[in-house]
């Protein structure tokens, strides 16, 4: 699975206002949240994972830049102007575009695309491990037949994951646009400076980063077991709990394996890792450190997944 950037087809029906001045890209195809939840969450940690993706959304949307929102809120403006034939309005809103532009290029020359929103998309199913295996054969061998709709609608969905999808205008572009809108205003060309702007509004880029929610549970999962196995003299309920935390880190990995995030040949790692925290705490073994290993390598796979640009292989 990876990091998407792609334009995002938004048109002059898509982009609106919420109340208190903060822009807001609306509309079916950018829904604020989406969920293909199939039942009730299958792990302890469901408050954890919800509050760490959290985190990770708050983290983006510190990157918005304010200038770029107030470009876009003018270019609203200039497409309301447009349809009017005002001319003097249009061109003091594009005007007014052109200067937001200019203020971000001079502060962040090197800055390509300017975040403008953050959404959170949640995808999860419930399913076993075997399940997954067989929608995915059965859809490899509808695909051998040719039935590639029906193959389709079984893959599409295969996903458990938190999409944190940023909307981003891309400066240099953009701001090239906008002059070529504002001759055509001043030449009075009012239809074509208004397909020229929704044009431009299609180029806007949408980049999808993509946490794995199997990894995610599987990461909570273990930082209980750590507490565990970390606990001197353990009674028999304790040491049950530690391998039930063990065996249900191990069940979301290999979820995560049978949906096809990230690399396989990393979960061999994985699996290894477990089966030798199992070993140093049978029969009431402890220390600290021991699953020390398995969640550097599970941070780092997740965080390879969350930050792949689009294109690069897995």
């Amino acid at each position: 699975m990876k990091k998407t950037a792609t334009p995002a087809r938004i048109n002059r029906s898509l982009i609106c206002l919420l109340a208190g001045g903060a822009l807001l890209l609306c509309g079916p195809a950018l829904a604020a949240e989406k969920s293909t939840t199939a039942a009730k969450p299958r792990t302890t940690v469901e408050k954890e994972v919800k509050a760490n993706s959290g985190r990770e959304a708050a983290k983006k949307r510190e990157t918005i830049v304010k200038e770029a929102v107030a470009a876009l809120e003018q270019t609203r403006k200039a497409m309301e102007a447009i349809d009017k034939k005002n001319k003097k309005e249009a061109l003091d809103a594009l005007a007014l575009v052109t200067g937001k532009l200019e203020i971000v290029l001079a502060r962040e020359p090197d800055l390509a695309n300017a975040p403008i929103d953050v959404r959170v998309e949640h995808y999860d199913l419930y399913a076993t491990v075997d399940a997954i295996k067989d929608a995915v054969k059965h859809a490899r061998d509808l695909l051998g037949d040719g039935e590639v709709q029906q193959a389709r609608a079984i893959l599409s969905g295969l996903a458990s994951e938190i999409d944190i999808v940023v909307t981003s205008l891309p400066l240099a572009s953009y701001a090239e646009g906008i002059k070529g809108v504002a001759r055509l205003v001043g030449e009075e060309k009012y239809k074509e400076a208004s397909v020229a702007l929704d044009e431009l509004l299609s180029t806007l880029v949408v980049t999808r980063h993509i946490i794995p929610l199997p990894i995610l549970r599987a990461e909570e999962l273990l930082k209980k077991a750590d507490k565990l196995a970390a606990t001197e003299n353990r009674t028999g309920k304790q040491n049950k709990e530690l391998d039930t935390l063990l065996n249900n880190a191990r069940d979301q990995i290999r979820m995560a394996e049978a949906l096809g995030y990230g690399d396989k040949k990393e979960y061999k790692t994985f699996y290894r890792q477990i089966k030798e925290i199992k070993k140093k705490t049978r029969g009431g073994g402890f220390g600290k450190g021991f699953i020390d290993d398995l969640k550097k390598s599970l941070h780092e796979f997740k965080a390879k997944i969350f930050s792949r640009k689009e294109g690069e292989k897995k």
